[in-house]
């Protein structure tokens, strides 16, 4: 079995999807499934005011361990656009048994698609929470024409639609709905969350090593993501809790950082938040320990792989109901789910830096029910996905591929 990924960009400051991407692709391969990616070589999201060209270095971790190809990008950037990306995938397509594209509105996407076509290779689509109803209303008139150009065609002859959840499935119900959904969540490295560090790395580098109370966000800078909430709900957390700090912690390709400082200001606790950029590996995981509450405003999240992280640490989280796995875990008590507004998260937050054994018995929860996303789970089933995709299951339903 030969699987195709194809991703606008696989640089780990662009987010979840290229993470995904790559710890499925590792997954992939302890399955028995072989797997390429094609990627262009831009190392910001297609979004972003300026554009870099990525290296391995810039990949997620378990990159270099992967047959990944990097194609130059051109003006329009802010379509990913790669004629050397179309040009081996017209060559190369026909070799592969399934091809994968990931998220929409892209060049990289009309490209595949268009190639997988051509050469009678099955293809899916993995929206990535493009079709998110909030997201729908953004640049209405650009995607309008997107859709009636070609990506409305894109997603009534895939294959199947690939979505990472109950809630993701049935937001994007509307679309394209006589082609099958295949629901298969995002992984994580389970283990990896299991002995953190003691975070006094992070504390001494971005709080004068005080032992203050911390509350975290942990993701990209984007509009979607509620930065602004958060900053309003730390304002208020303050006032019960003046020794909060509030670390947000993340790449910027928006360029929103300096409104959110001046947010910050505005709201009289600019010497109370941090922003440190983007961390990765041990430094991550030092963000991780040293955090009192996560938390996680988002307007719209089709899954939330950093959410998963933060449980598996064994933190107290608090997220907003726009996060796709939010009925899982309210129901699970892994976490808590607080209404969109600054005042209910500001609430929550407040209540769990007040009650310290309320945040060890959510971590507890937190950490057990994370444990249902470790690859070791969730790699079967994206085999099985492809096996039944390229028409090759010959084995009954209850049967599972073996993975190392």
């Amino acid at each position: 079995m030969r699987v195709l990924h194809v991703i606008p960009s696989l640089a780990s400051r662009t987010g979840g999807p290229a993470a995904s991407v790559v710890e499925s692709s590792l997954a992939m391969q302890r399955c028995g499934v072989d797997v390429t990616i094609f990627a262009t070589d831009m190392a910001e999201a297609a979004s972003a005011a300026a554009h870099g060209r990525a290296t391995l270095a810039d990949l997620p971790a378990g990159a270099r361990e992967l047959d990944v190809r990097l194609f130059a990008a051109r003006s329009p950037y802010r379509l990913a656009f790669s004629p050397e990306m179309y040009r081996a995938l017209r060559e190369e397509a026909h070799a592969y048994d399934v091809v994968h594209i990931h998220s929409l509105f892209l060049f990289p996407q009309f490209a595949a698609y268009r190639a997988a076509l051509s050469a009678g290779v099955p293809y899916i689509v993995s929206p990535r929470g493009a079709l998110d109803p909030h997201l729908r209303k953004r640049a209405r008139f650009a995607k309008a024409a997107t859709n009636h150009l070609w990506q409305r065609s894109m997603l009534e002859h895939a294959a199947a639609l690939h979505v990472t959840s109950d809630e993701e499935a049935r937001l994007t119900a509307d679309i394209a709905p006589r082609v099958r959904r295949h629901i298969v969540s995002n992984g994580i490295r389970w283990d990896d969350y299991q002995n953190l560090p003691s975070g006094q790395a992070f504390r001494k580098r971005y709080v004068g090593g005080s032992a203050d109370p911390i509350v975290l966000y942990l993701g990209r800078l984007s509009h979607k993501k509620g930065i602004d909430i958060l900053i309003r709900a730390f304002a208020l957390v303050q006032r019960a809790a003046p020794a909060a700090r509030l670390a947000i912690v993340g790449p910027d390709d928006e360029g929103l950082t300096p409104a959110f400082i001046a947010q910050a200001s505005r709201e009289g606790v600019g010497d109370r938040v941090v922003f440190t950029g983007m961390l990765r590996g041990d430094d991550k995981l030092e963000a991780l320990a040293a955090t009192d509450v996560w938390a996680l405003p988002s307007h719209s999240e089709n899954f939330g792989v950093a959410v998963v992280e933060a449980l598996a640490a064994g933190r107290a989280t608090v997220i907003s109901p726009a996060v796709n796995i939010a009925p899982e875990i309210a129901a699970a008590g892994a976490g808590v789910v607080a209404s969109l507004n600054a005042q209910a998260f500001a609430a929550e937050i407040t209540a769990l830096l007040r009650d310290p054994a309320k945040r060890e018995a959510l971590g507890v929860r937190a950490r057990e029910f994370a444990r249902r996303y470790d690859w070791s789970l969730v790699g079967p089933q994206l085999a099985a996905m492809y096996d039944e995709i390229a028409g090759e299951r010959s084995r009954s339903d209850t049967e599972v591929r073996l993975c190392a």
